[in-house]
C-alpha cells in the first residue's frame, strides 16, 4: 500500500479539530477489537469484514498491506489507514474492477456532468483496455483533475489538453529555468518536456 495513504490517514486524524470525529474513529477501532487488547488481529478484521458487508475491501493481502510493522495485527495508527480507505476509496476500475487506492483516470465529462463517474486504473488506461462513450481523450488522472478544478484551462480537445494555458506554461517554464539558472529558455520557447501535457 502506498505510504502516502498511511500518511494522509494519520494526518487527517491528527489535524482534525473535531473531537467527535476522532472519537468515532476510536470507537470504530474498539468495536472491531473484540478481545480489547488494543490491537485488531487478522481474525477480528475478517470477522468485521464479513459481518459488515465490506467484502469489496478484501483481497488476499489487504490486511498485510495495512500491517505496516508486520507484527500480525493492527495498532490504532495502522487501523486509521483502513478507516480512511473505507471512507474515501470506494472507487473501482470500470474495466478490471481493481479498487483504486492510488492515482487513476476519470472521464471529465462524466465528472462534470453530475453523473456517475467513469474511472479506470492507470494500467487499463495506458493499455486502452476500456470502452467509454465520451472517448479516451476526455480523461484526466486524479491529480490533474483536482488541479484543473482550481481554474486551470478546462479539457477541450485531446488527452491532457490545455491543462495549462499558454501563459501559465510560459510562467512555469520561466520558474523552472529560474530555479536551475537556465536563462536561455526564459523567453517563452518551451522544450517538449516542458509542455508535456499540452496538445493543440
Amino acid at each position: 500500500m502506498d505510504n502516502n495513504i498511511r500518511l494522509a490517514a494519520v494526518a487527517y486524524y491528527n489535524n482534525s479539530s473535531n473531537p467527535e470525529l476522532k472519537q468515532l474513529a476510536w470507537e470504530f477501532f474498539q468495536s472491531i477489537d473484540t478481545d480489547r487488547d488494543g490491537r485488531v488481529s487478522f481474525h477480528e478484521f475478517m470477522q468485521f469484514i464479513h459481518r459488515s458487508g465490506y467484502n469489496w475491501v478484501v483481497d488476499s493481502n489487504f490486511f498485510g498491506q495495512l500491517d505496516a510493522n508486520r507484527d500480525g495485527s493492527l495498532d490504532f495508527a495502522e487501523f486509521l489507514t483502513f478507516y480512511y480507505v473505507l471512507k474515501t476509496r470506494n472507487i473501482w476500475c470500470a474495466d478490471c474492477r481493481v479498487n483504486l487506492l492510488g492515482l487513476y483516470f476519470t472521464c471529465v465529462e462524466c465528472f462534470d456532468g453530475g453523473l456517475d463517474t467513469f474511472d479506470v486504473c492507470a494500467a487499463c488506461y495506458s493499455a486502452n483496455r476500456f470502452c467509454h462513450h465520451h472517448g479516451r481523450d476526455q480523461f484526466l488522472d486524479s491529480f490533474v483533475l483536482l488541479r484543473s478544478k482550481r481554474g486551470v484551462s478546462h479539457v477541450k480537445h485531446s488527452n491532457m489538453m490545455m491543462c495549462w494555458t499558454a501563459k501559465e506554461q510560459q510562467q512555469t517554464a520561466y520558474d523552472r529555468c529560474e530555479r536551475h539558472g537556465q536563462e536561455d529558455h526564459r523567453i517563452g520557447k518551451l522544450t517538449e518536456t516542458q509542455i508535456w501535457c499540452c496538445r493543440d
